[in-house]
């Protein structure tokens, strides 16, 4: 589990890293509204709504990472961090719940004089929408007064029942997709049990720089063999959680 977890951390600093290119992603609570009708629209069961904030520290020489890693904690309400050490860096962690919206802080050294920090807020359904997009702002507003320039994007996961292959899972969920807002494929990827296509949606005000083109959106299907059912993600501007 510790290494899938810090191979999450380091997909997430990846993500970051490439995003420093790209335009701006606004912190945008209908952006956020916008993810949870139109899951509510393509998918069957929506269990999961995952929204991050990720952004690096640098020391300034006032604080080392753990004493910044505890004011930025304290900053948004949560139990002092945990130290620990994962992929050979250590890390300062704390796990809380704020009204039903489980919270993962996430504070890694990636060197000295430099951390990677996600947050991550996770809710499941819409009646947590209102205390999720509210942690989303607070939280937002808290890094930039600790001087942590930081990123968000979130992420909206359920089921589509009947078996039917990932391909034309996909076909029904673009339907709904292309009724609801004005978006254009721009990178494609399949395999045996999975298709992920990635969309420009100039309605939509974060995306990430890709091959000259601005991605707002990323769609993934996974199909299940076991159950026949079908596993649908939805991400802004990208998915980062496993689909």
């Amino acid at each position: 589990m510790a290494v899938c977890i810090a191979a999450l951390v380091w997909m997430g600093y990846l993500w970051y890293s490439a995003n420093q290119t790209s335009a701006p992603s606004h912190q945008d609570p209908e952006e956020l509204r916008t993810l949870l009708k139109l899951g509510n629209e393509v998918v069957d069961v929506p269990h999961r709504i995952v929204v991050k904030w990720q952004g690096d520290w640098e020391a300034n020489g006032n604080q080392d990472a753990y004493e910044a890693a505890e004011e930025l904690s304290q900053s948004l309400n949560l139990p002092g961090v945990q130290q620990q050490t994962e992929g050979g860096h250590l890390t300062y962690r704390v796990v809380d719940t704020k009204n039903g919206v489980n919270v993962r802080f996430n504070w890694q050294e990636i060197s000295e004089n430099r951390s990677y920090i996600i947050i991550q807020m996770e809710a499941a359904g819409d009646e947590q929408l209102s205390a999720l997009t509210k942690l989303q702002s607070e939280y937002g507003q808290a890094l930039h007064e600790n001087g942590i320039h930081a990123e968000w994007n979130a992420s909206l996961q359920g089921t589509v029942k009947g078996e039917r292959t990932a391909g034309s899972t996909m076909k029904t969920v673009e339907e709904g997709i292309f009724k609801n807002m004005a978006a254009t494929k721009a990178e494609s990827y399949e395999d045996a049990t999975t298709v992920s296509n990635a969309y420009e949606v100039p309605t939509l005000r974060s995306g990430i720089q890709s091959g000259g083109k601005v991605l707002n959106m990323q769609v993934a299907v996974h199909e299940d063999q076991s159950t026949g059912s079908s596993r649908v993600t939805i991400g802004l501007p990208v998915i980062t959680i496993e689909y």
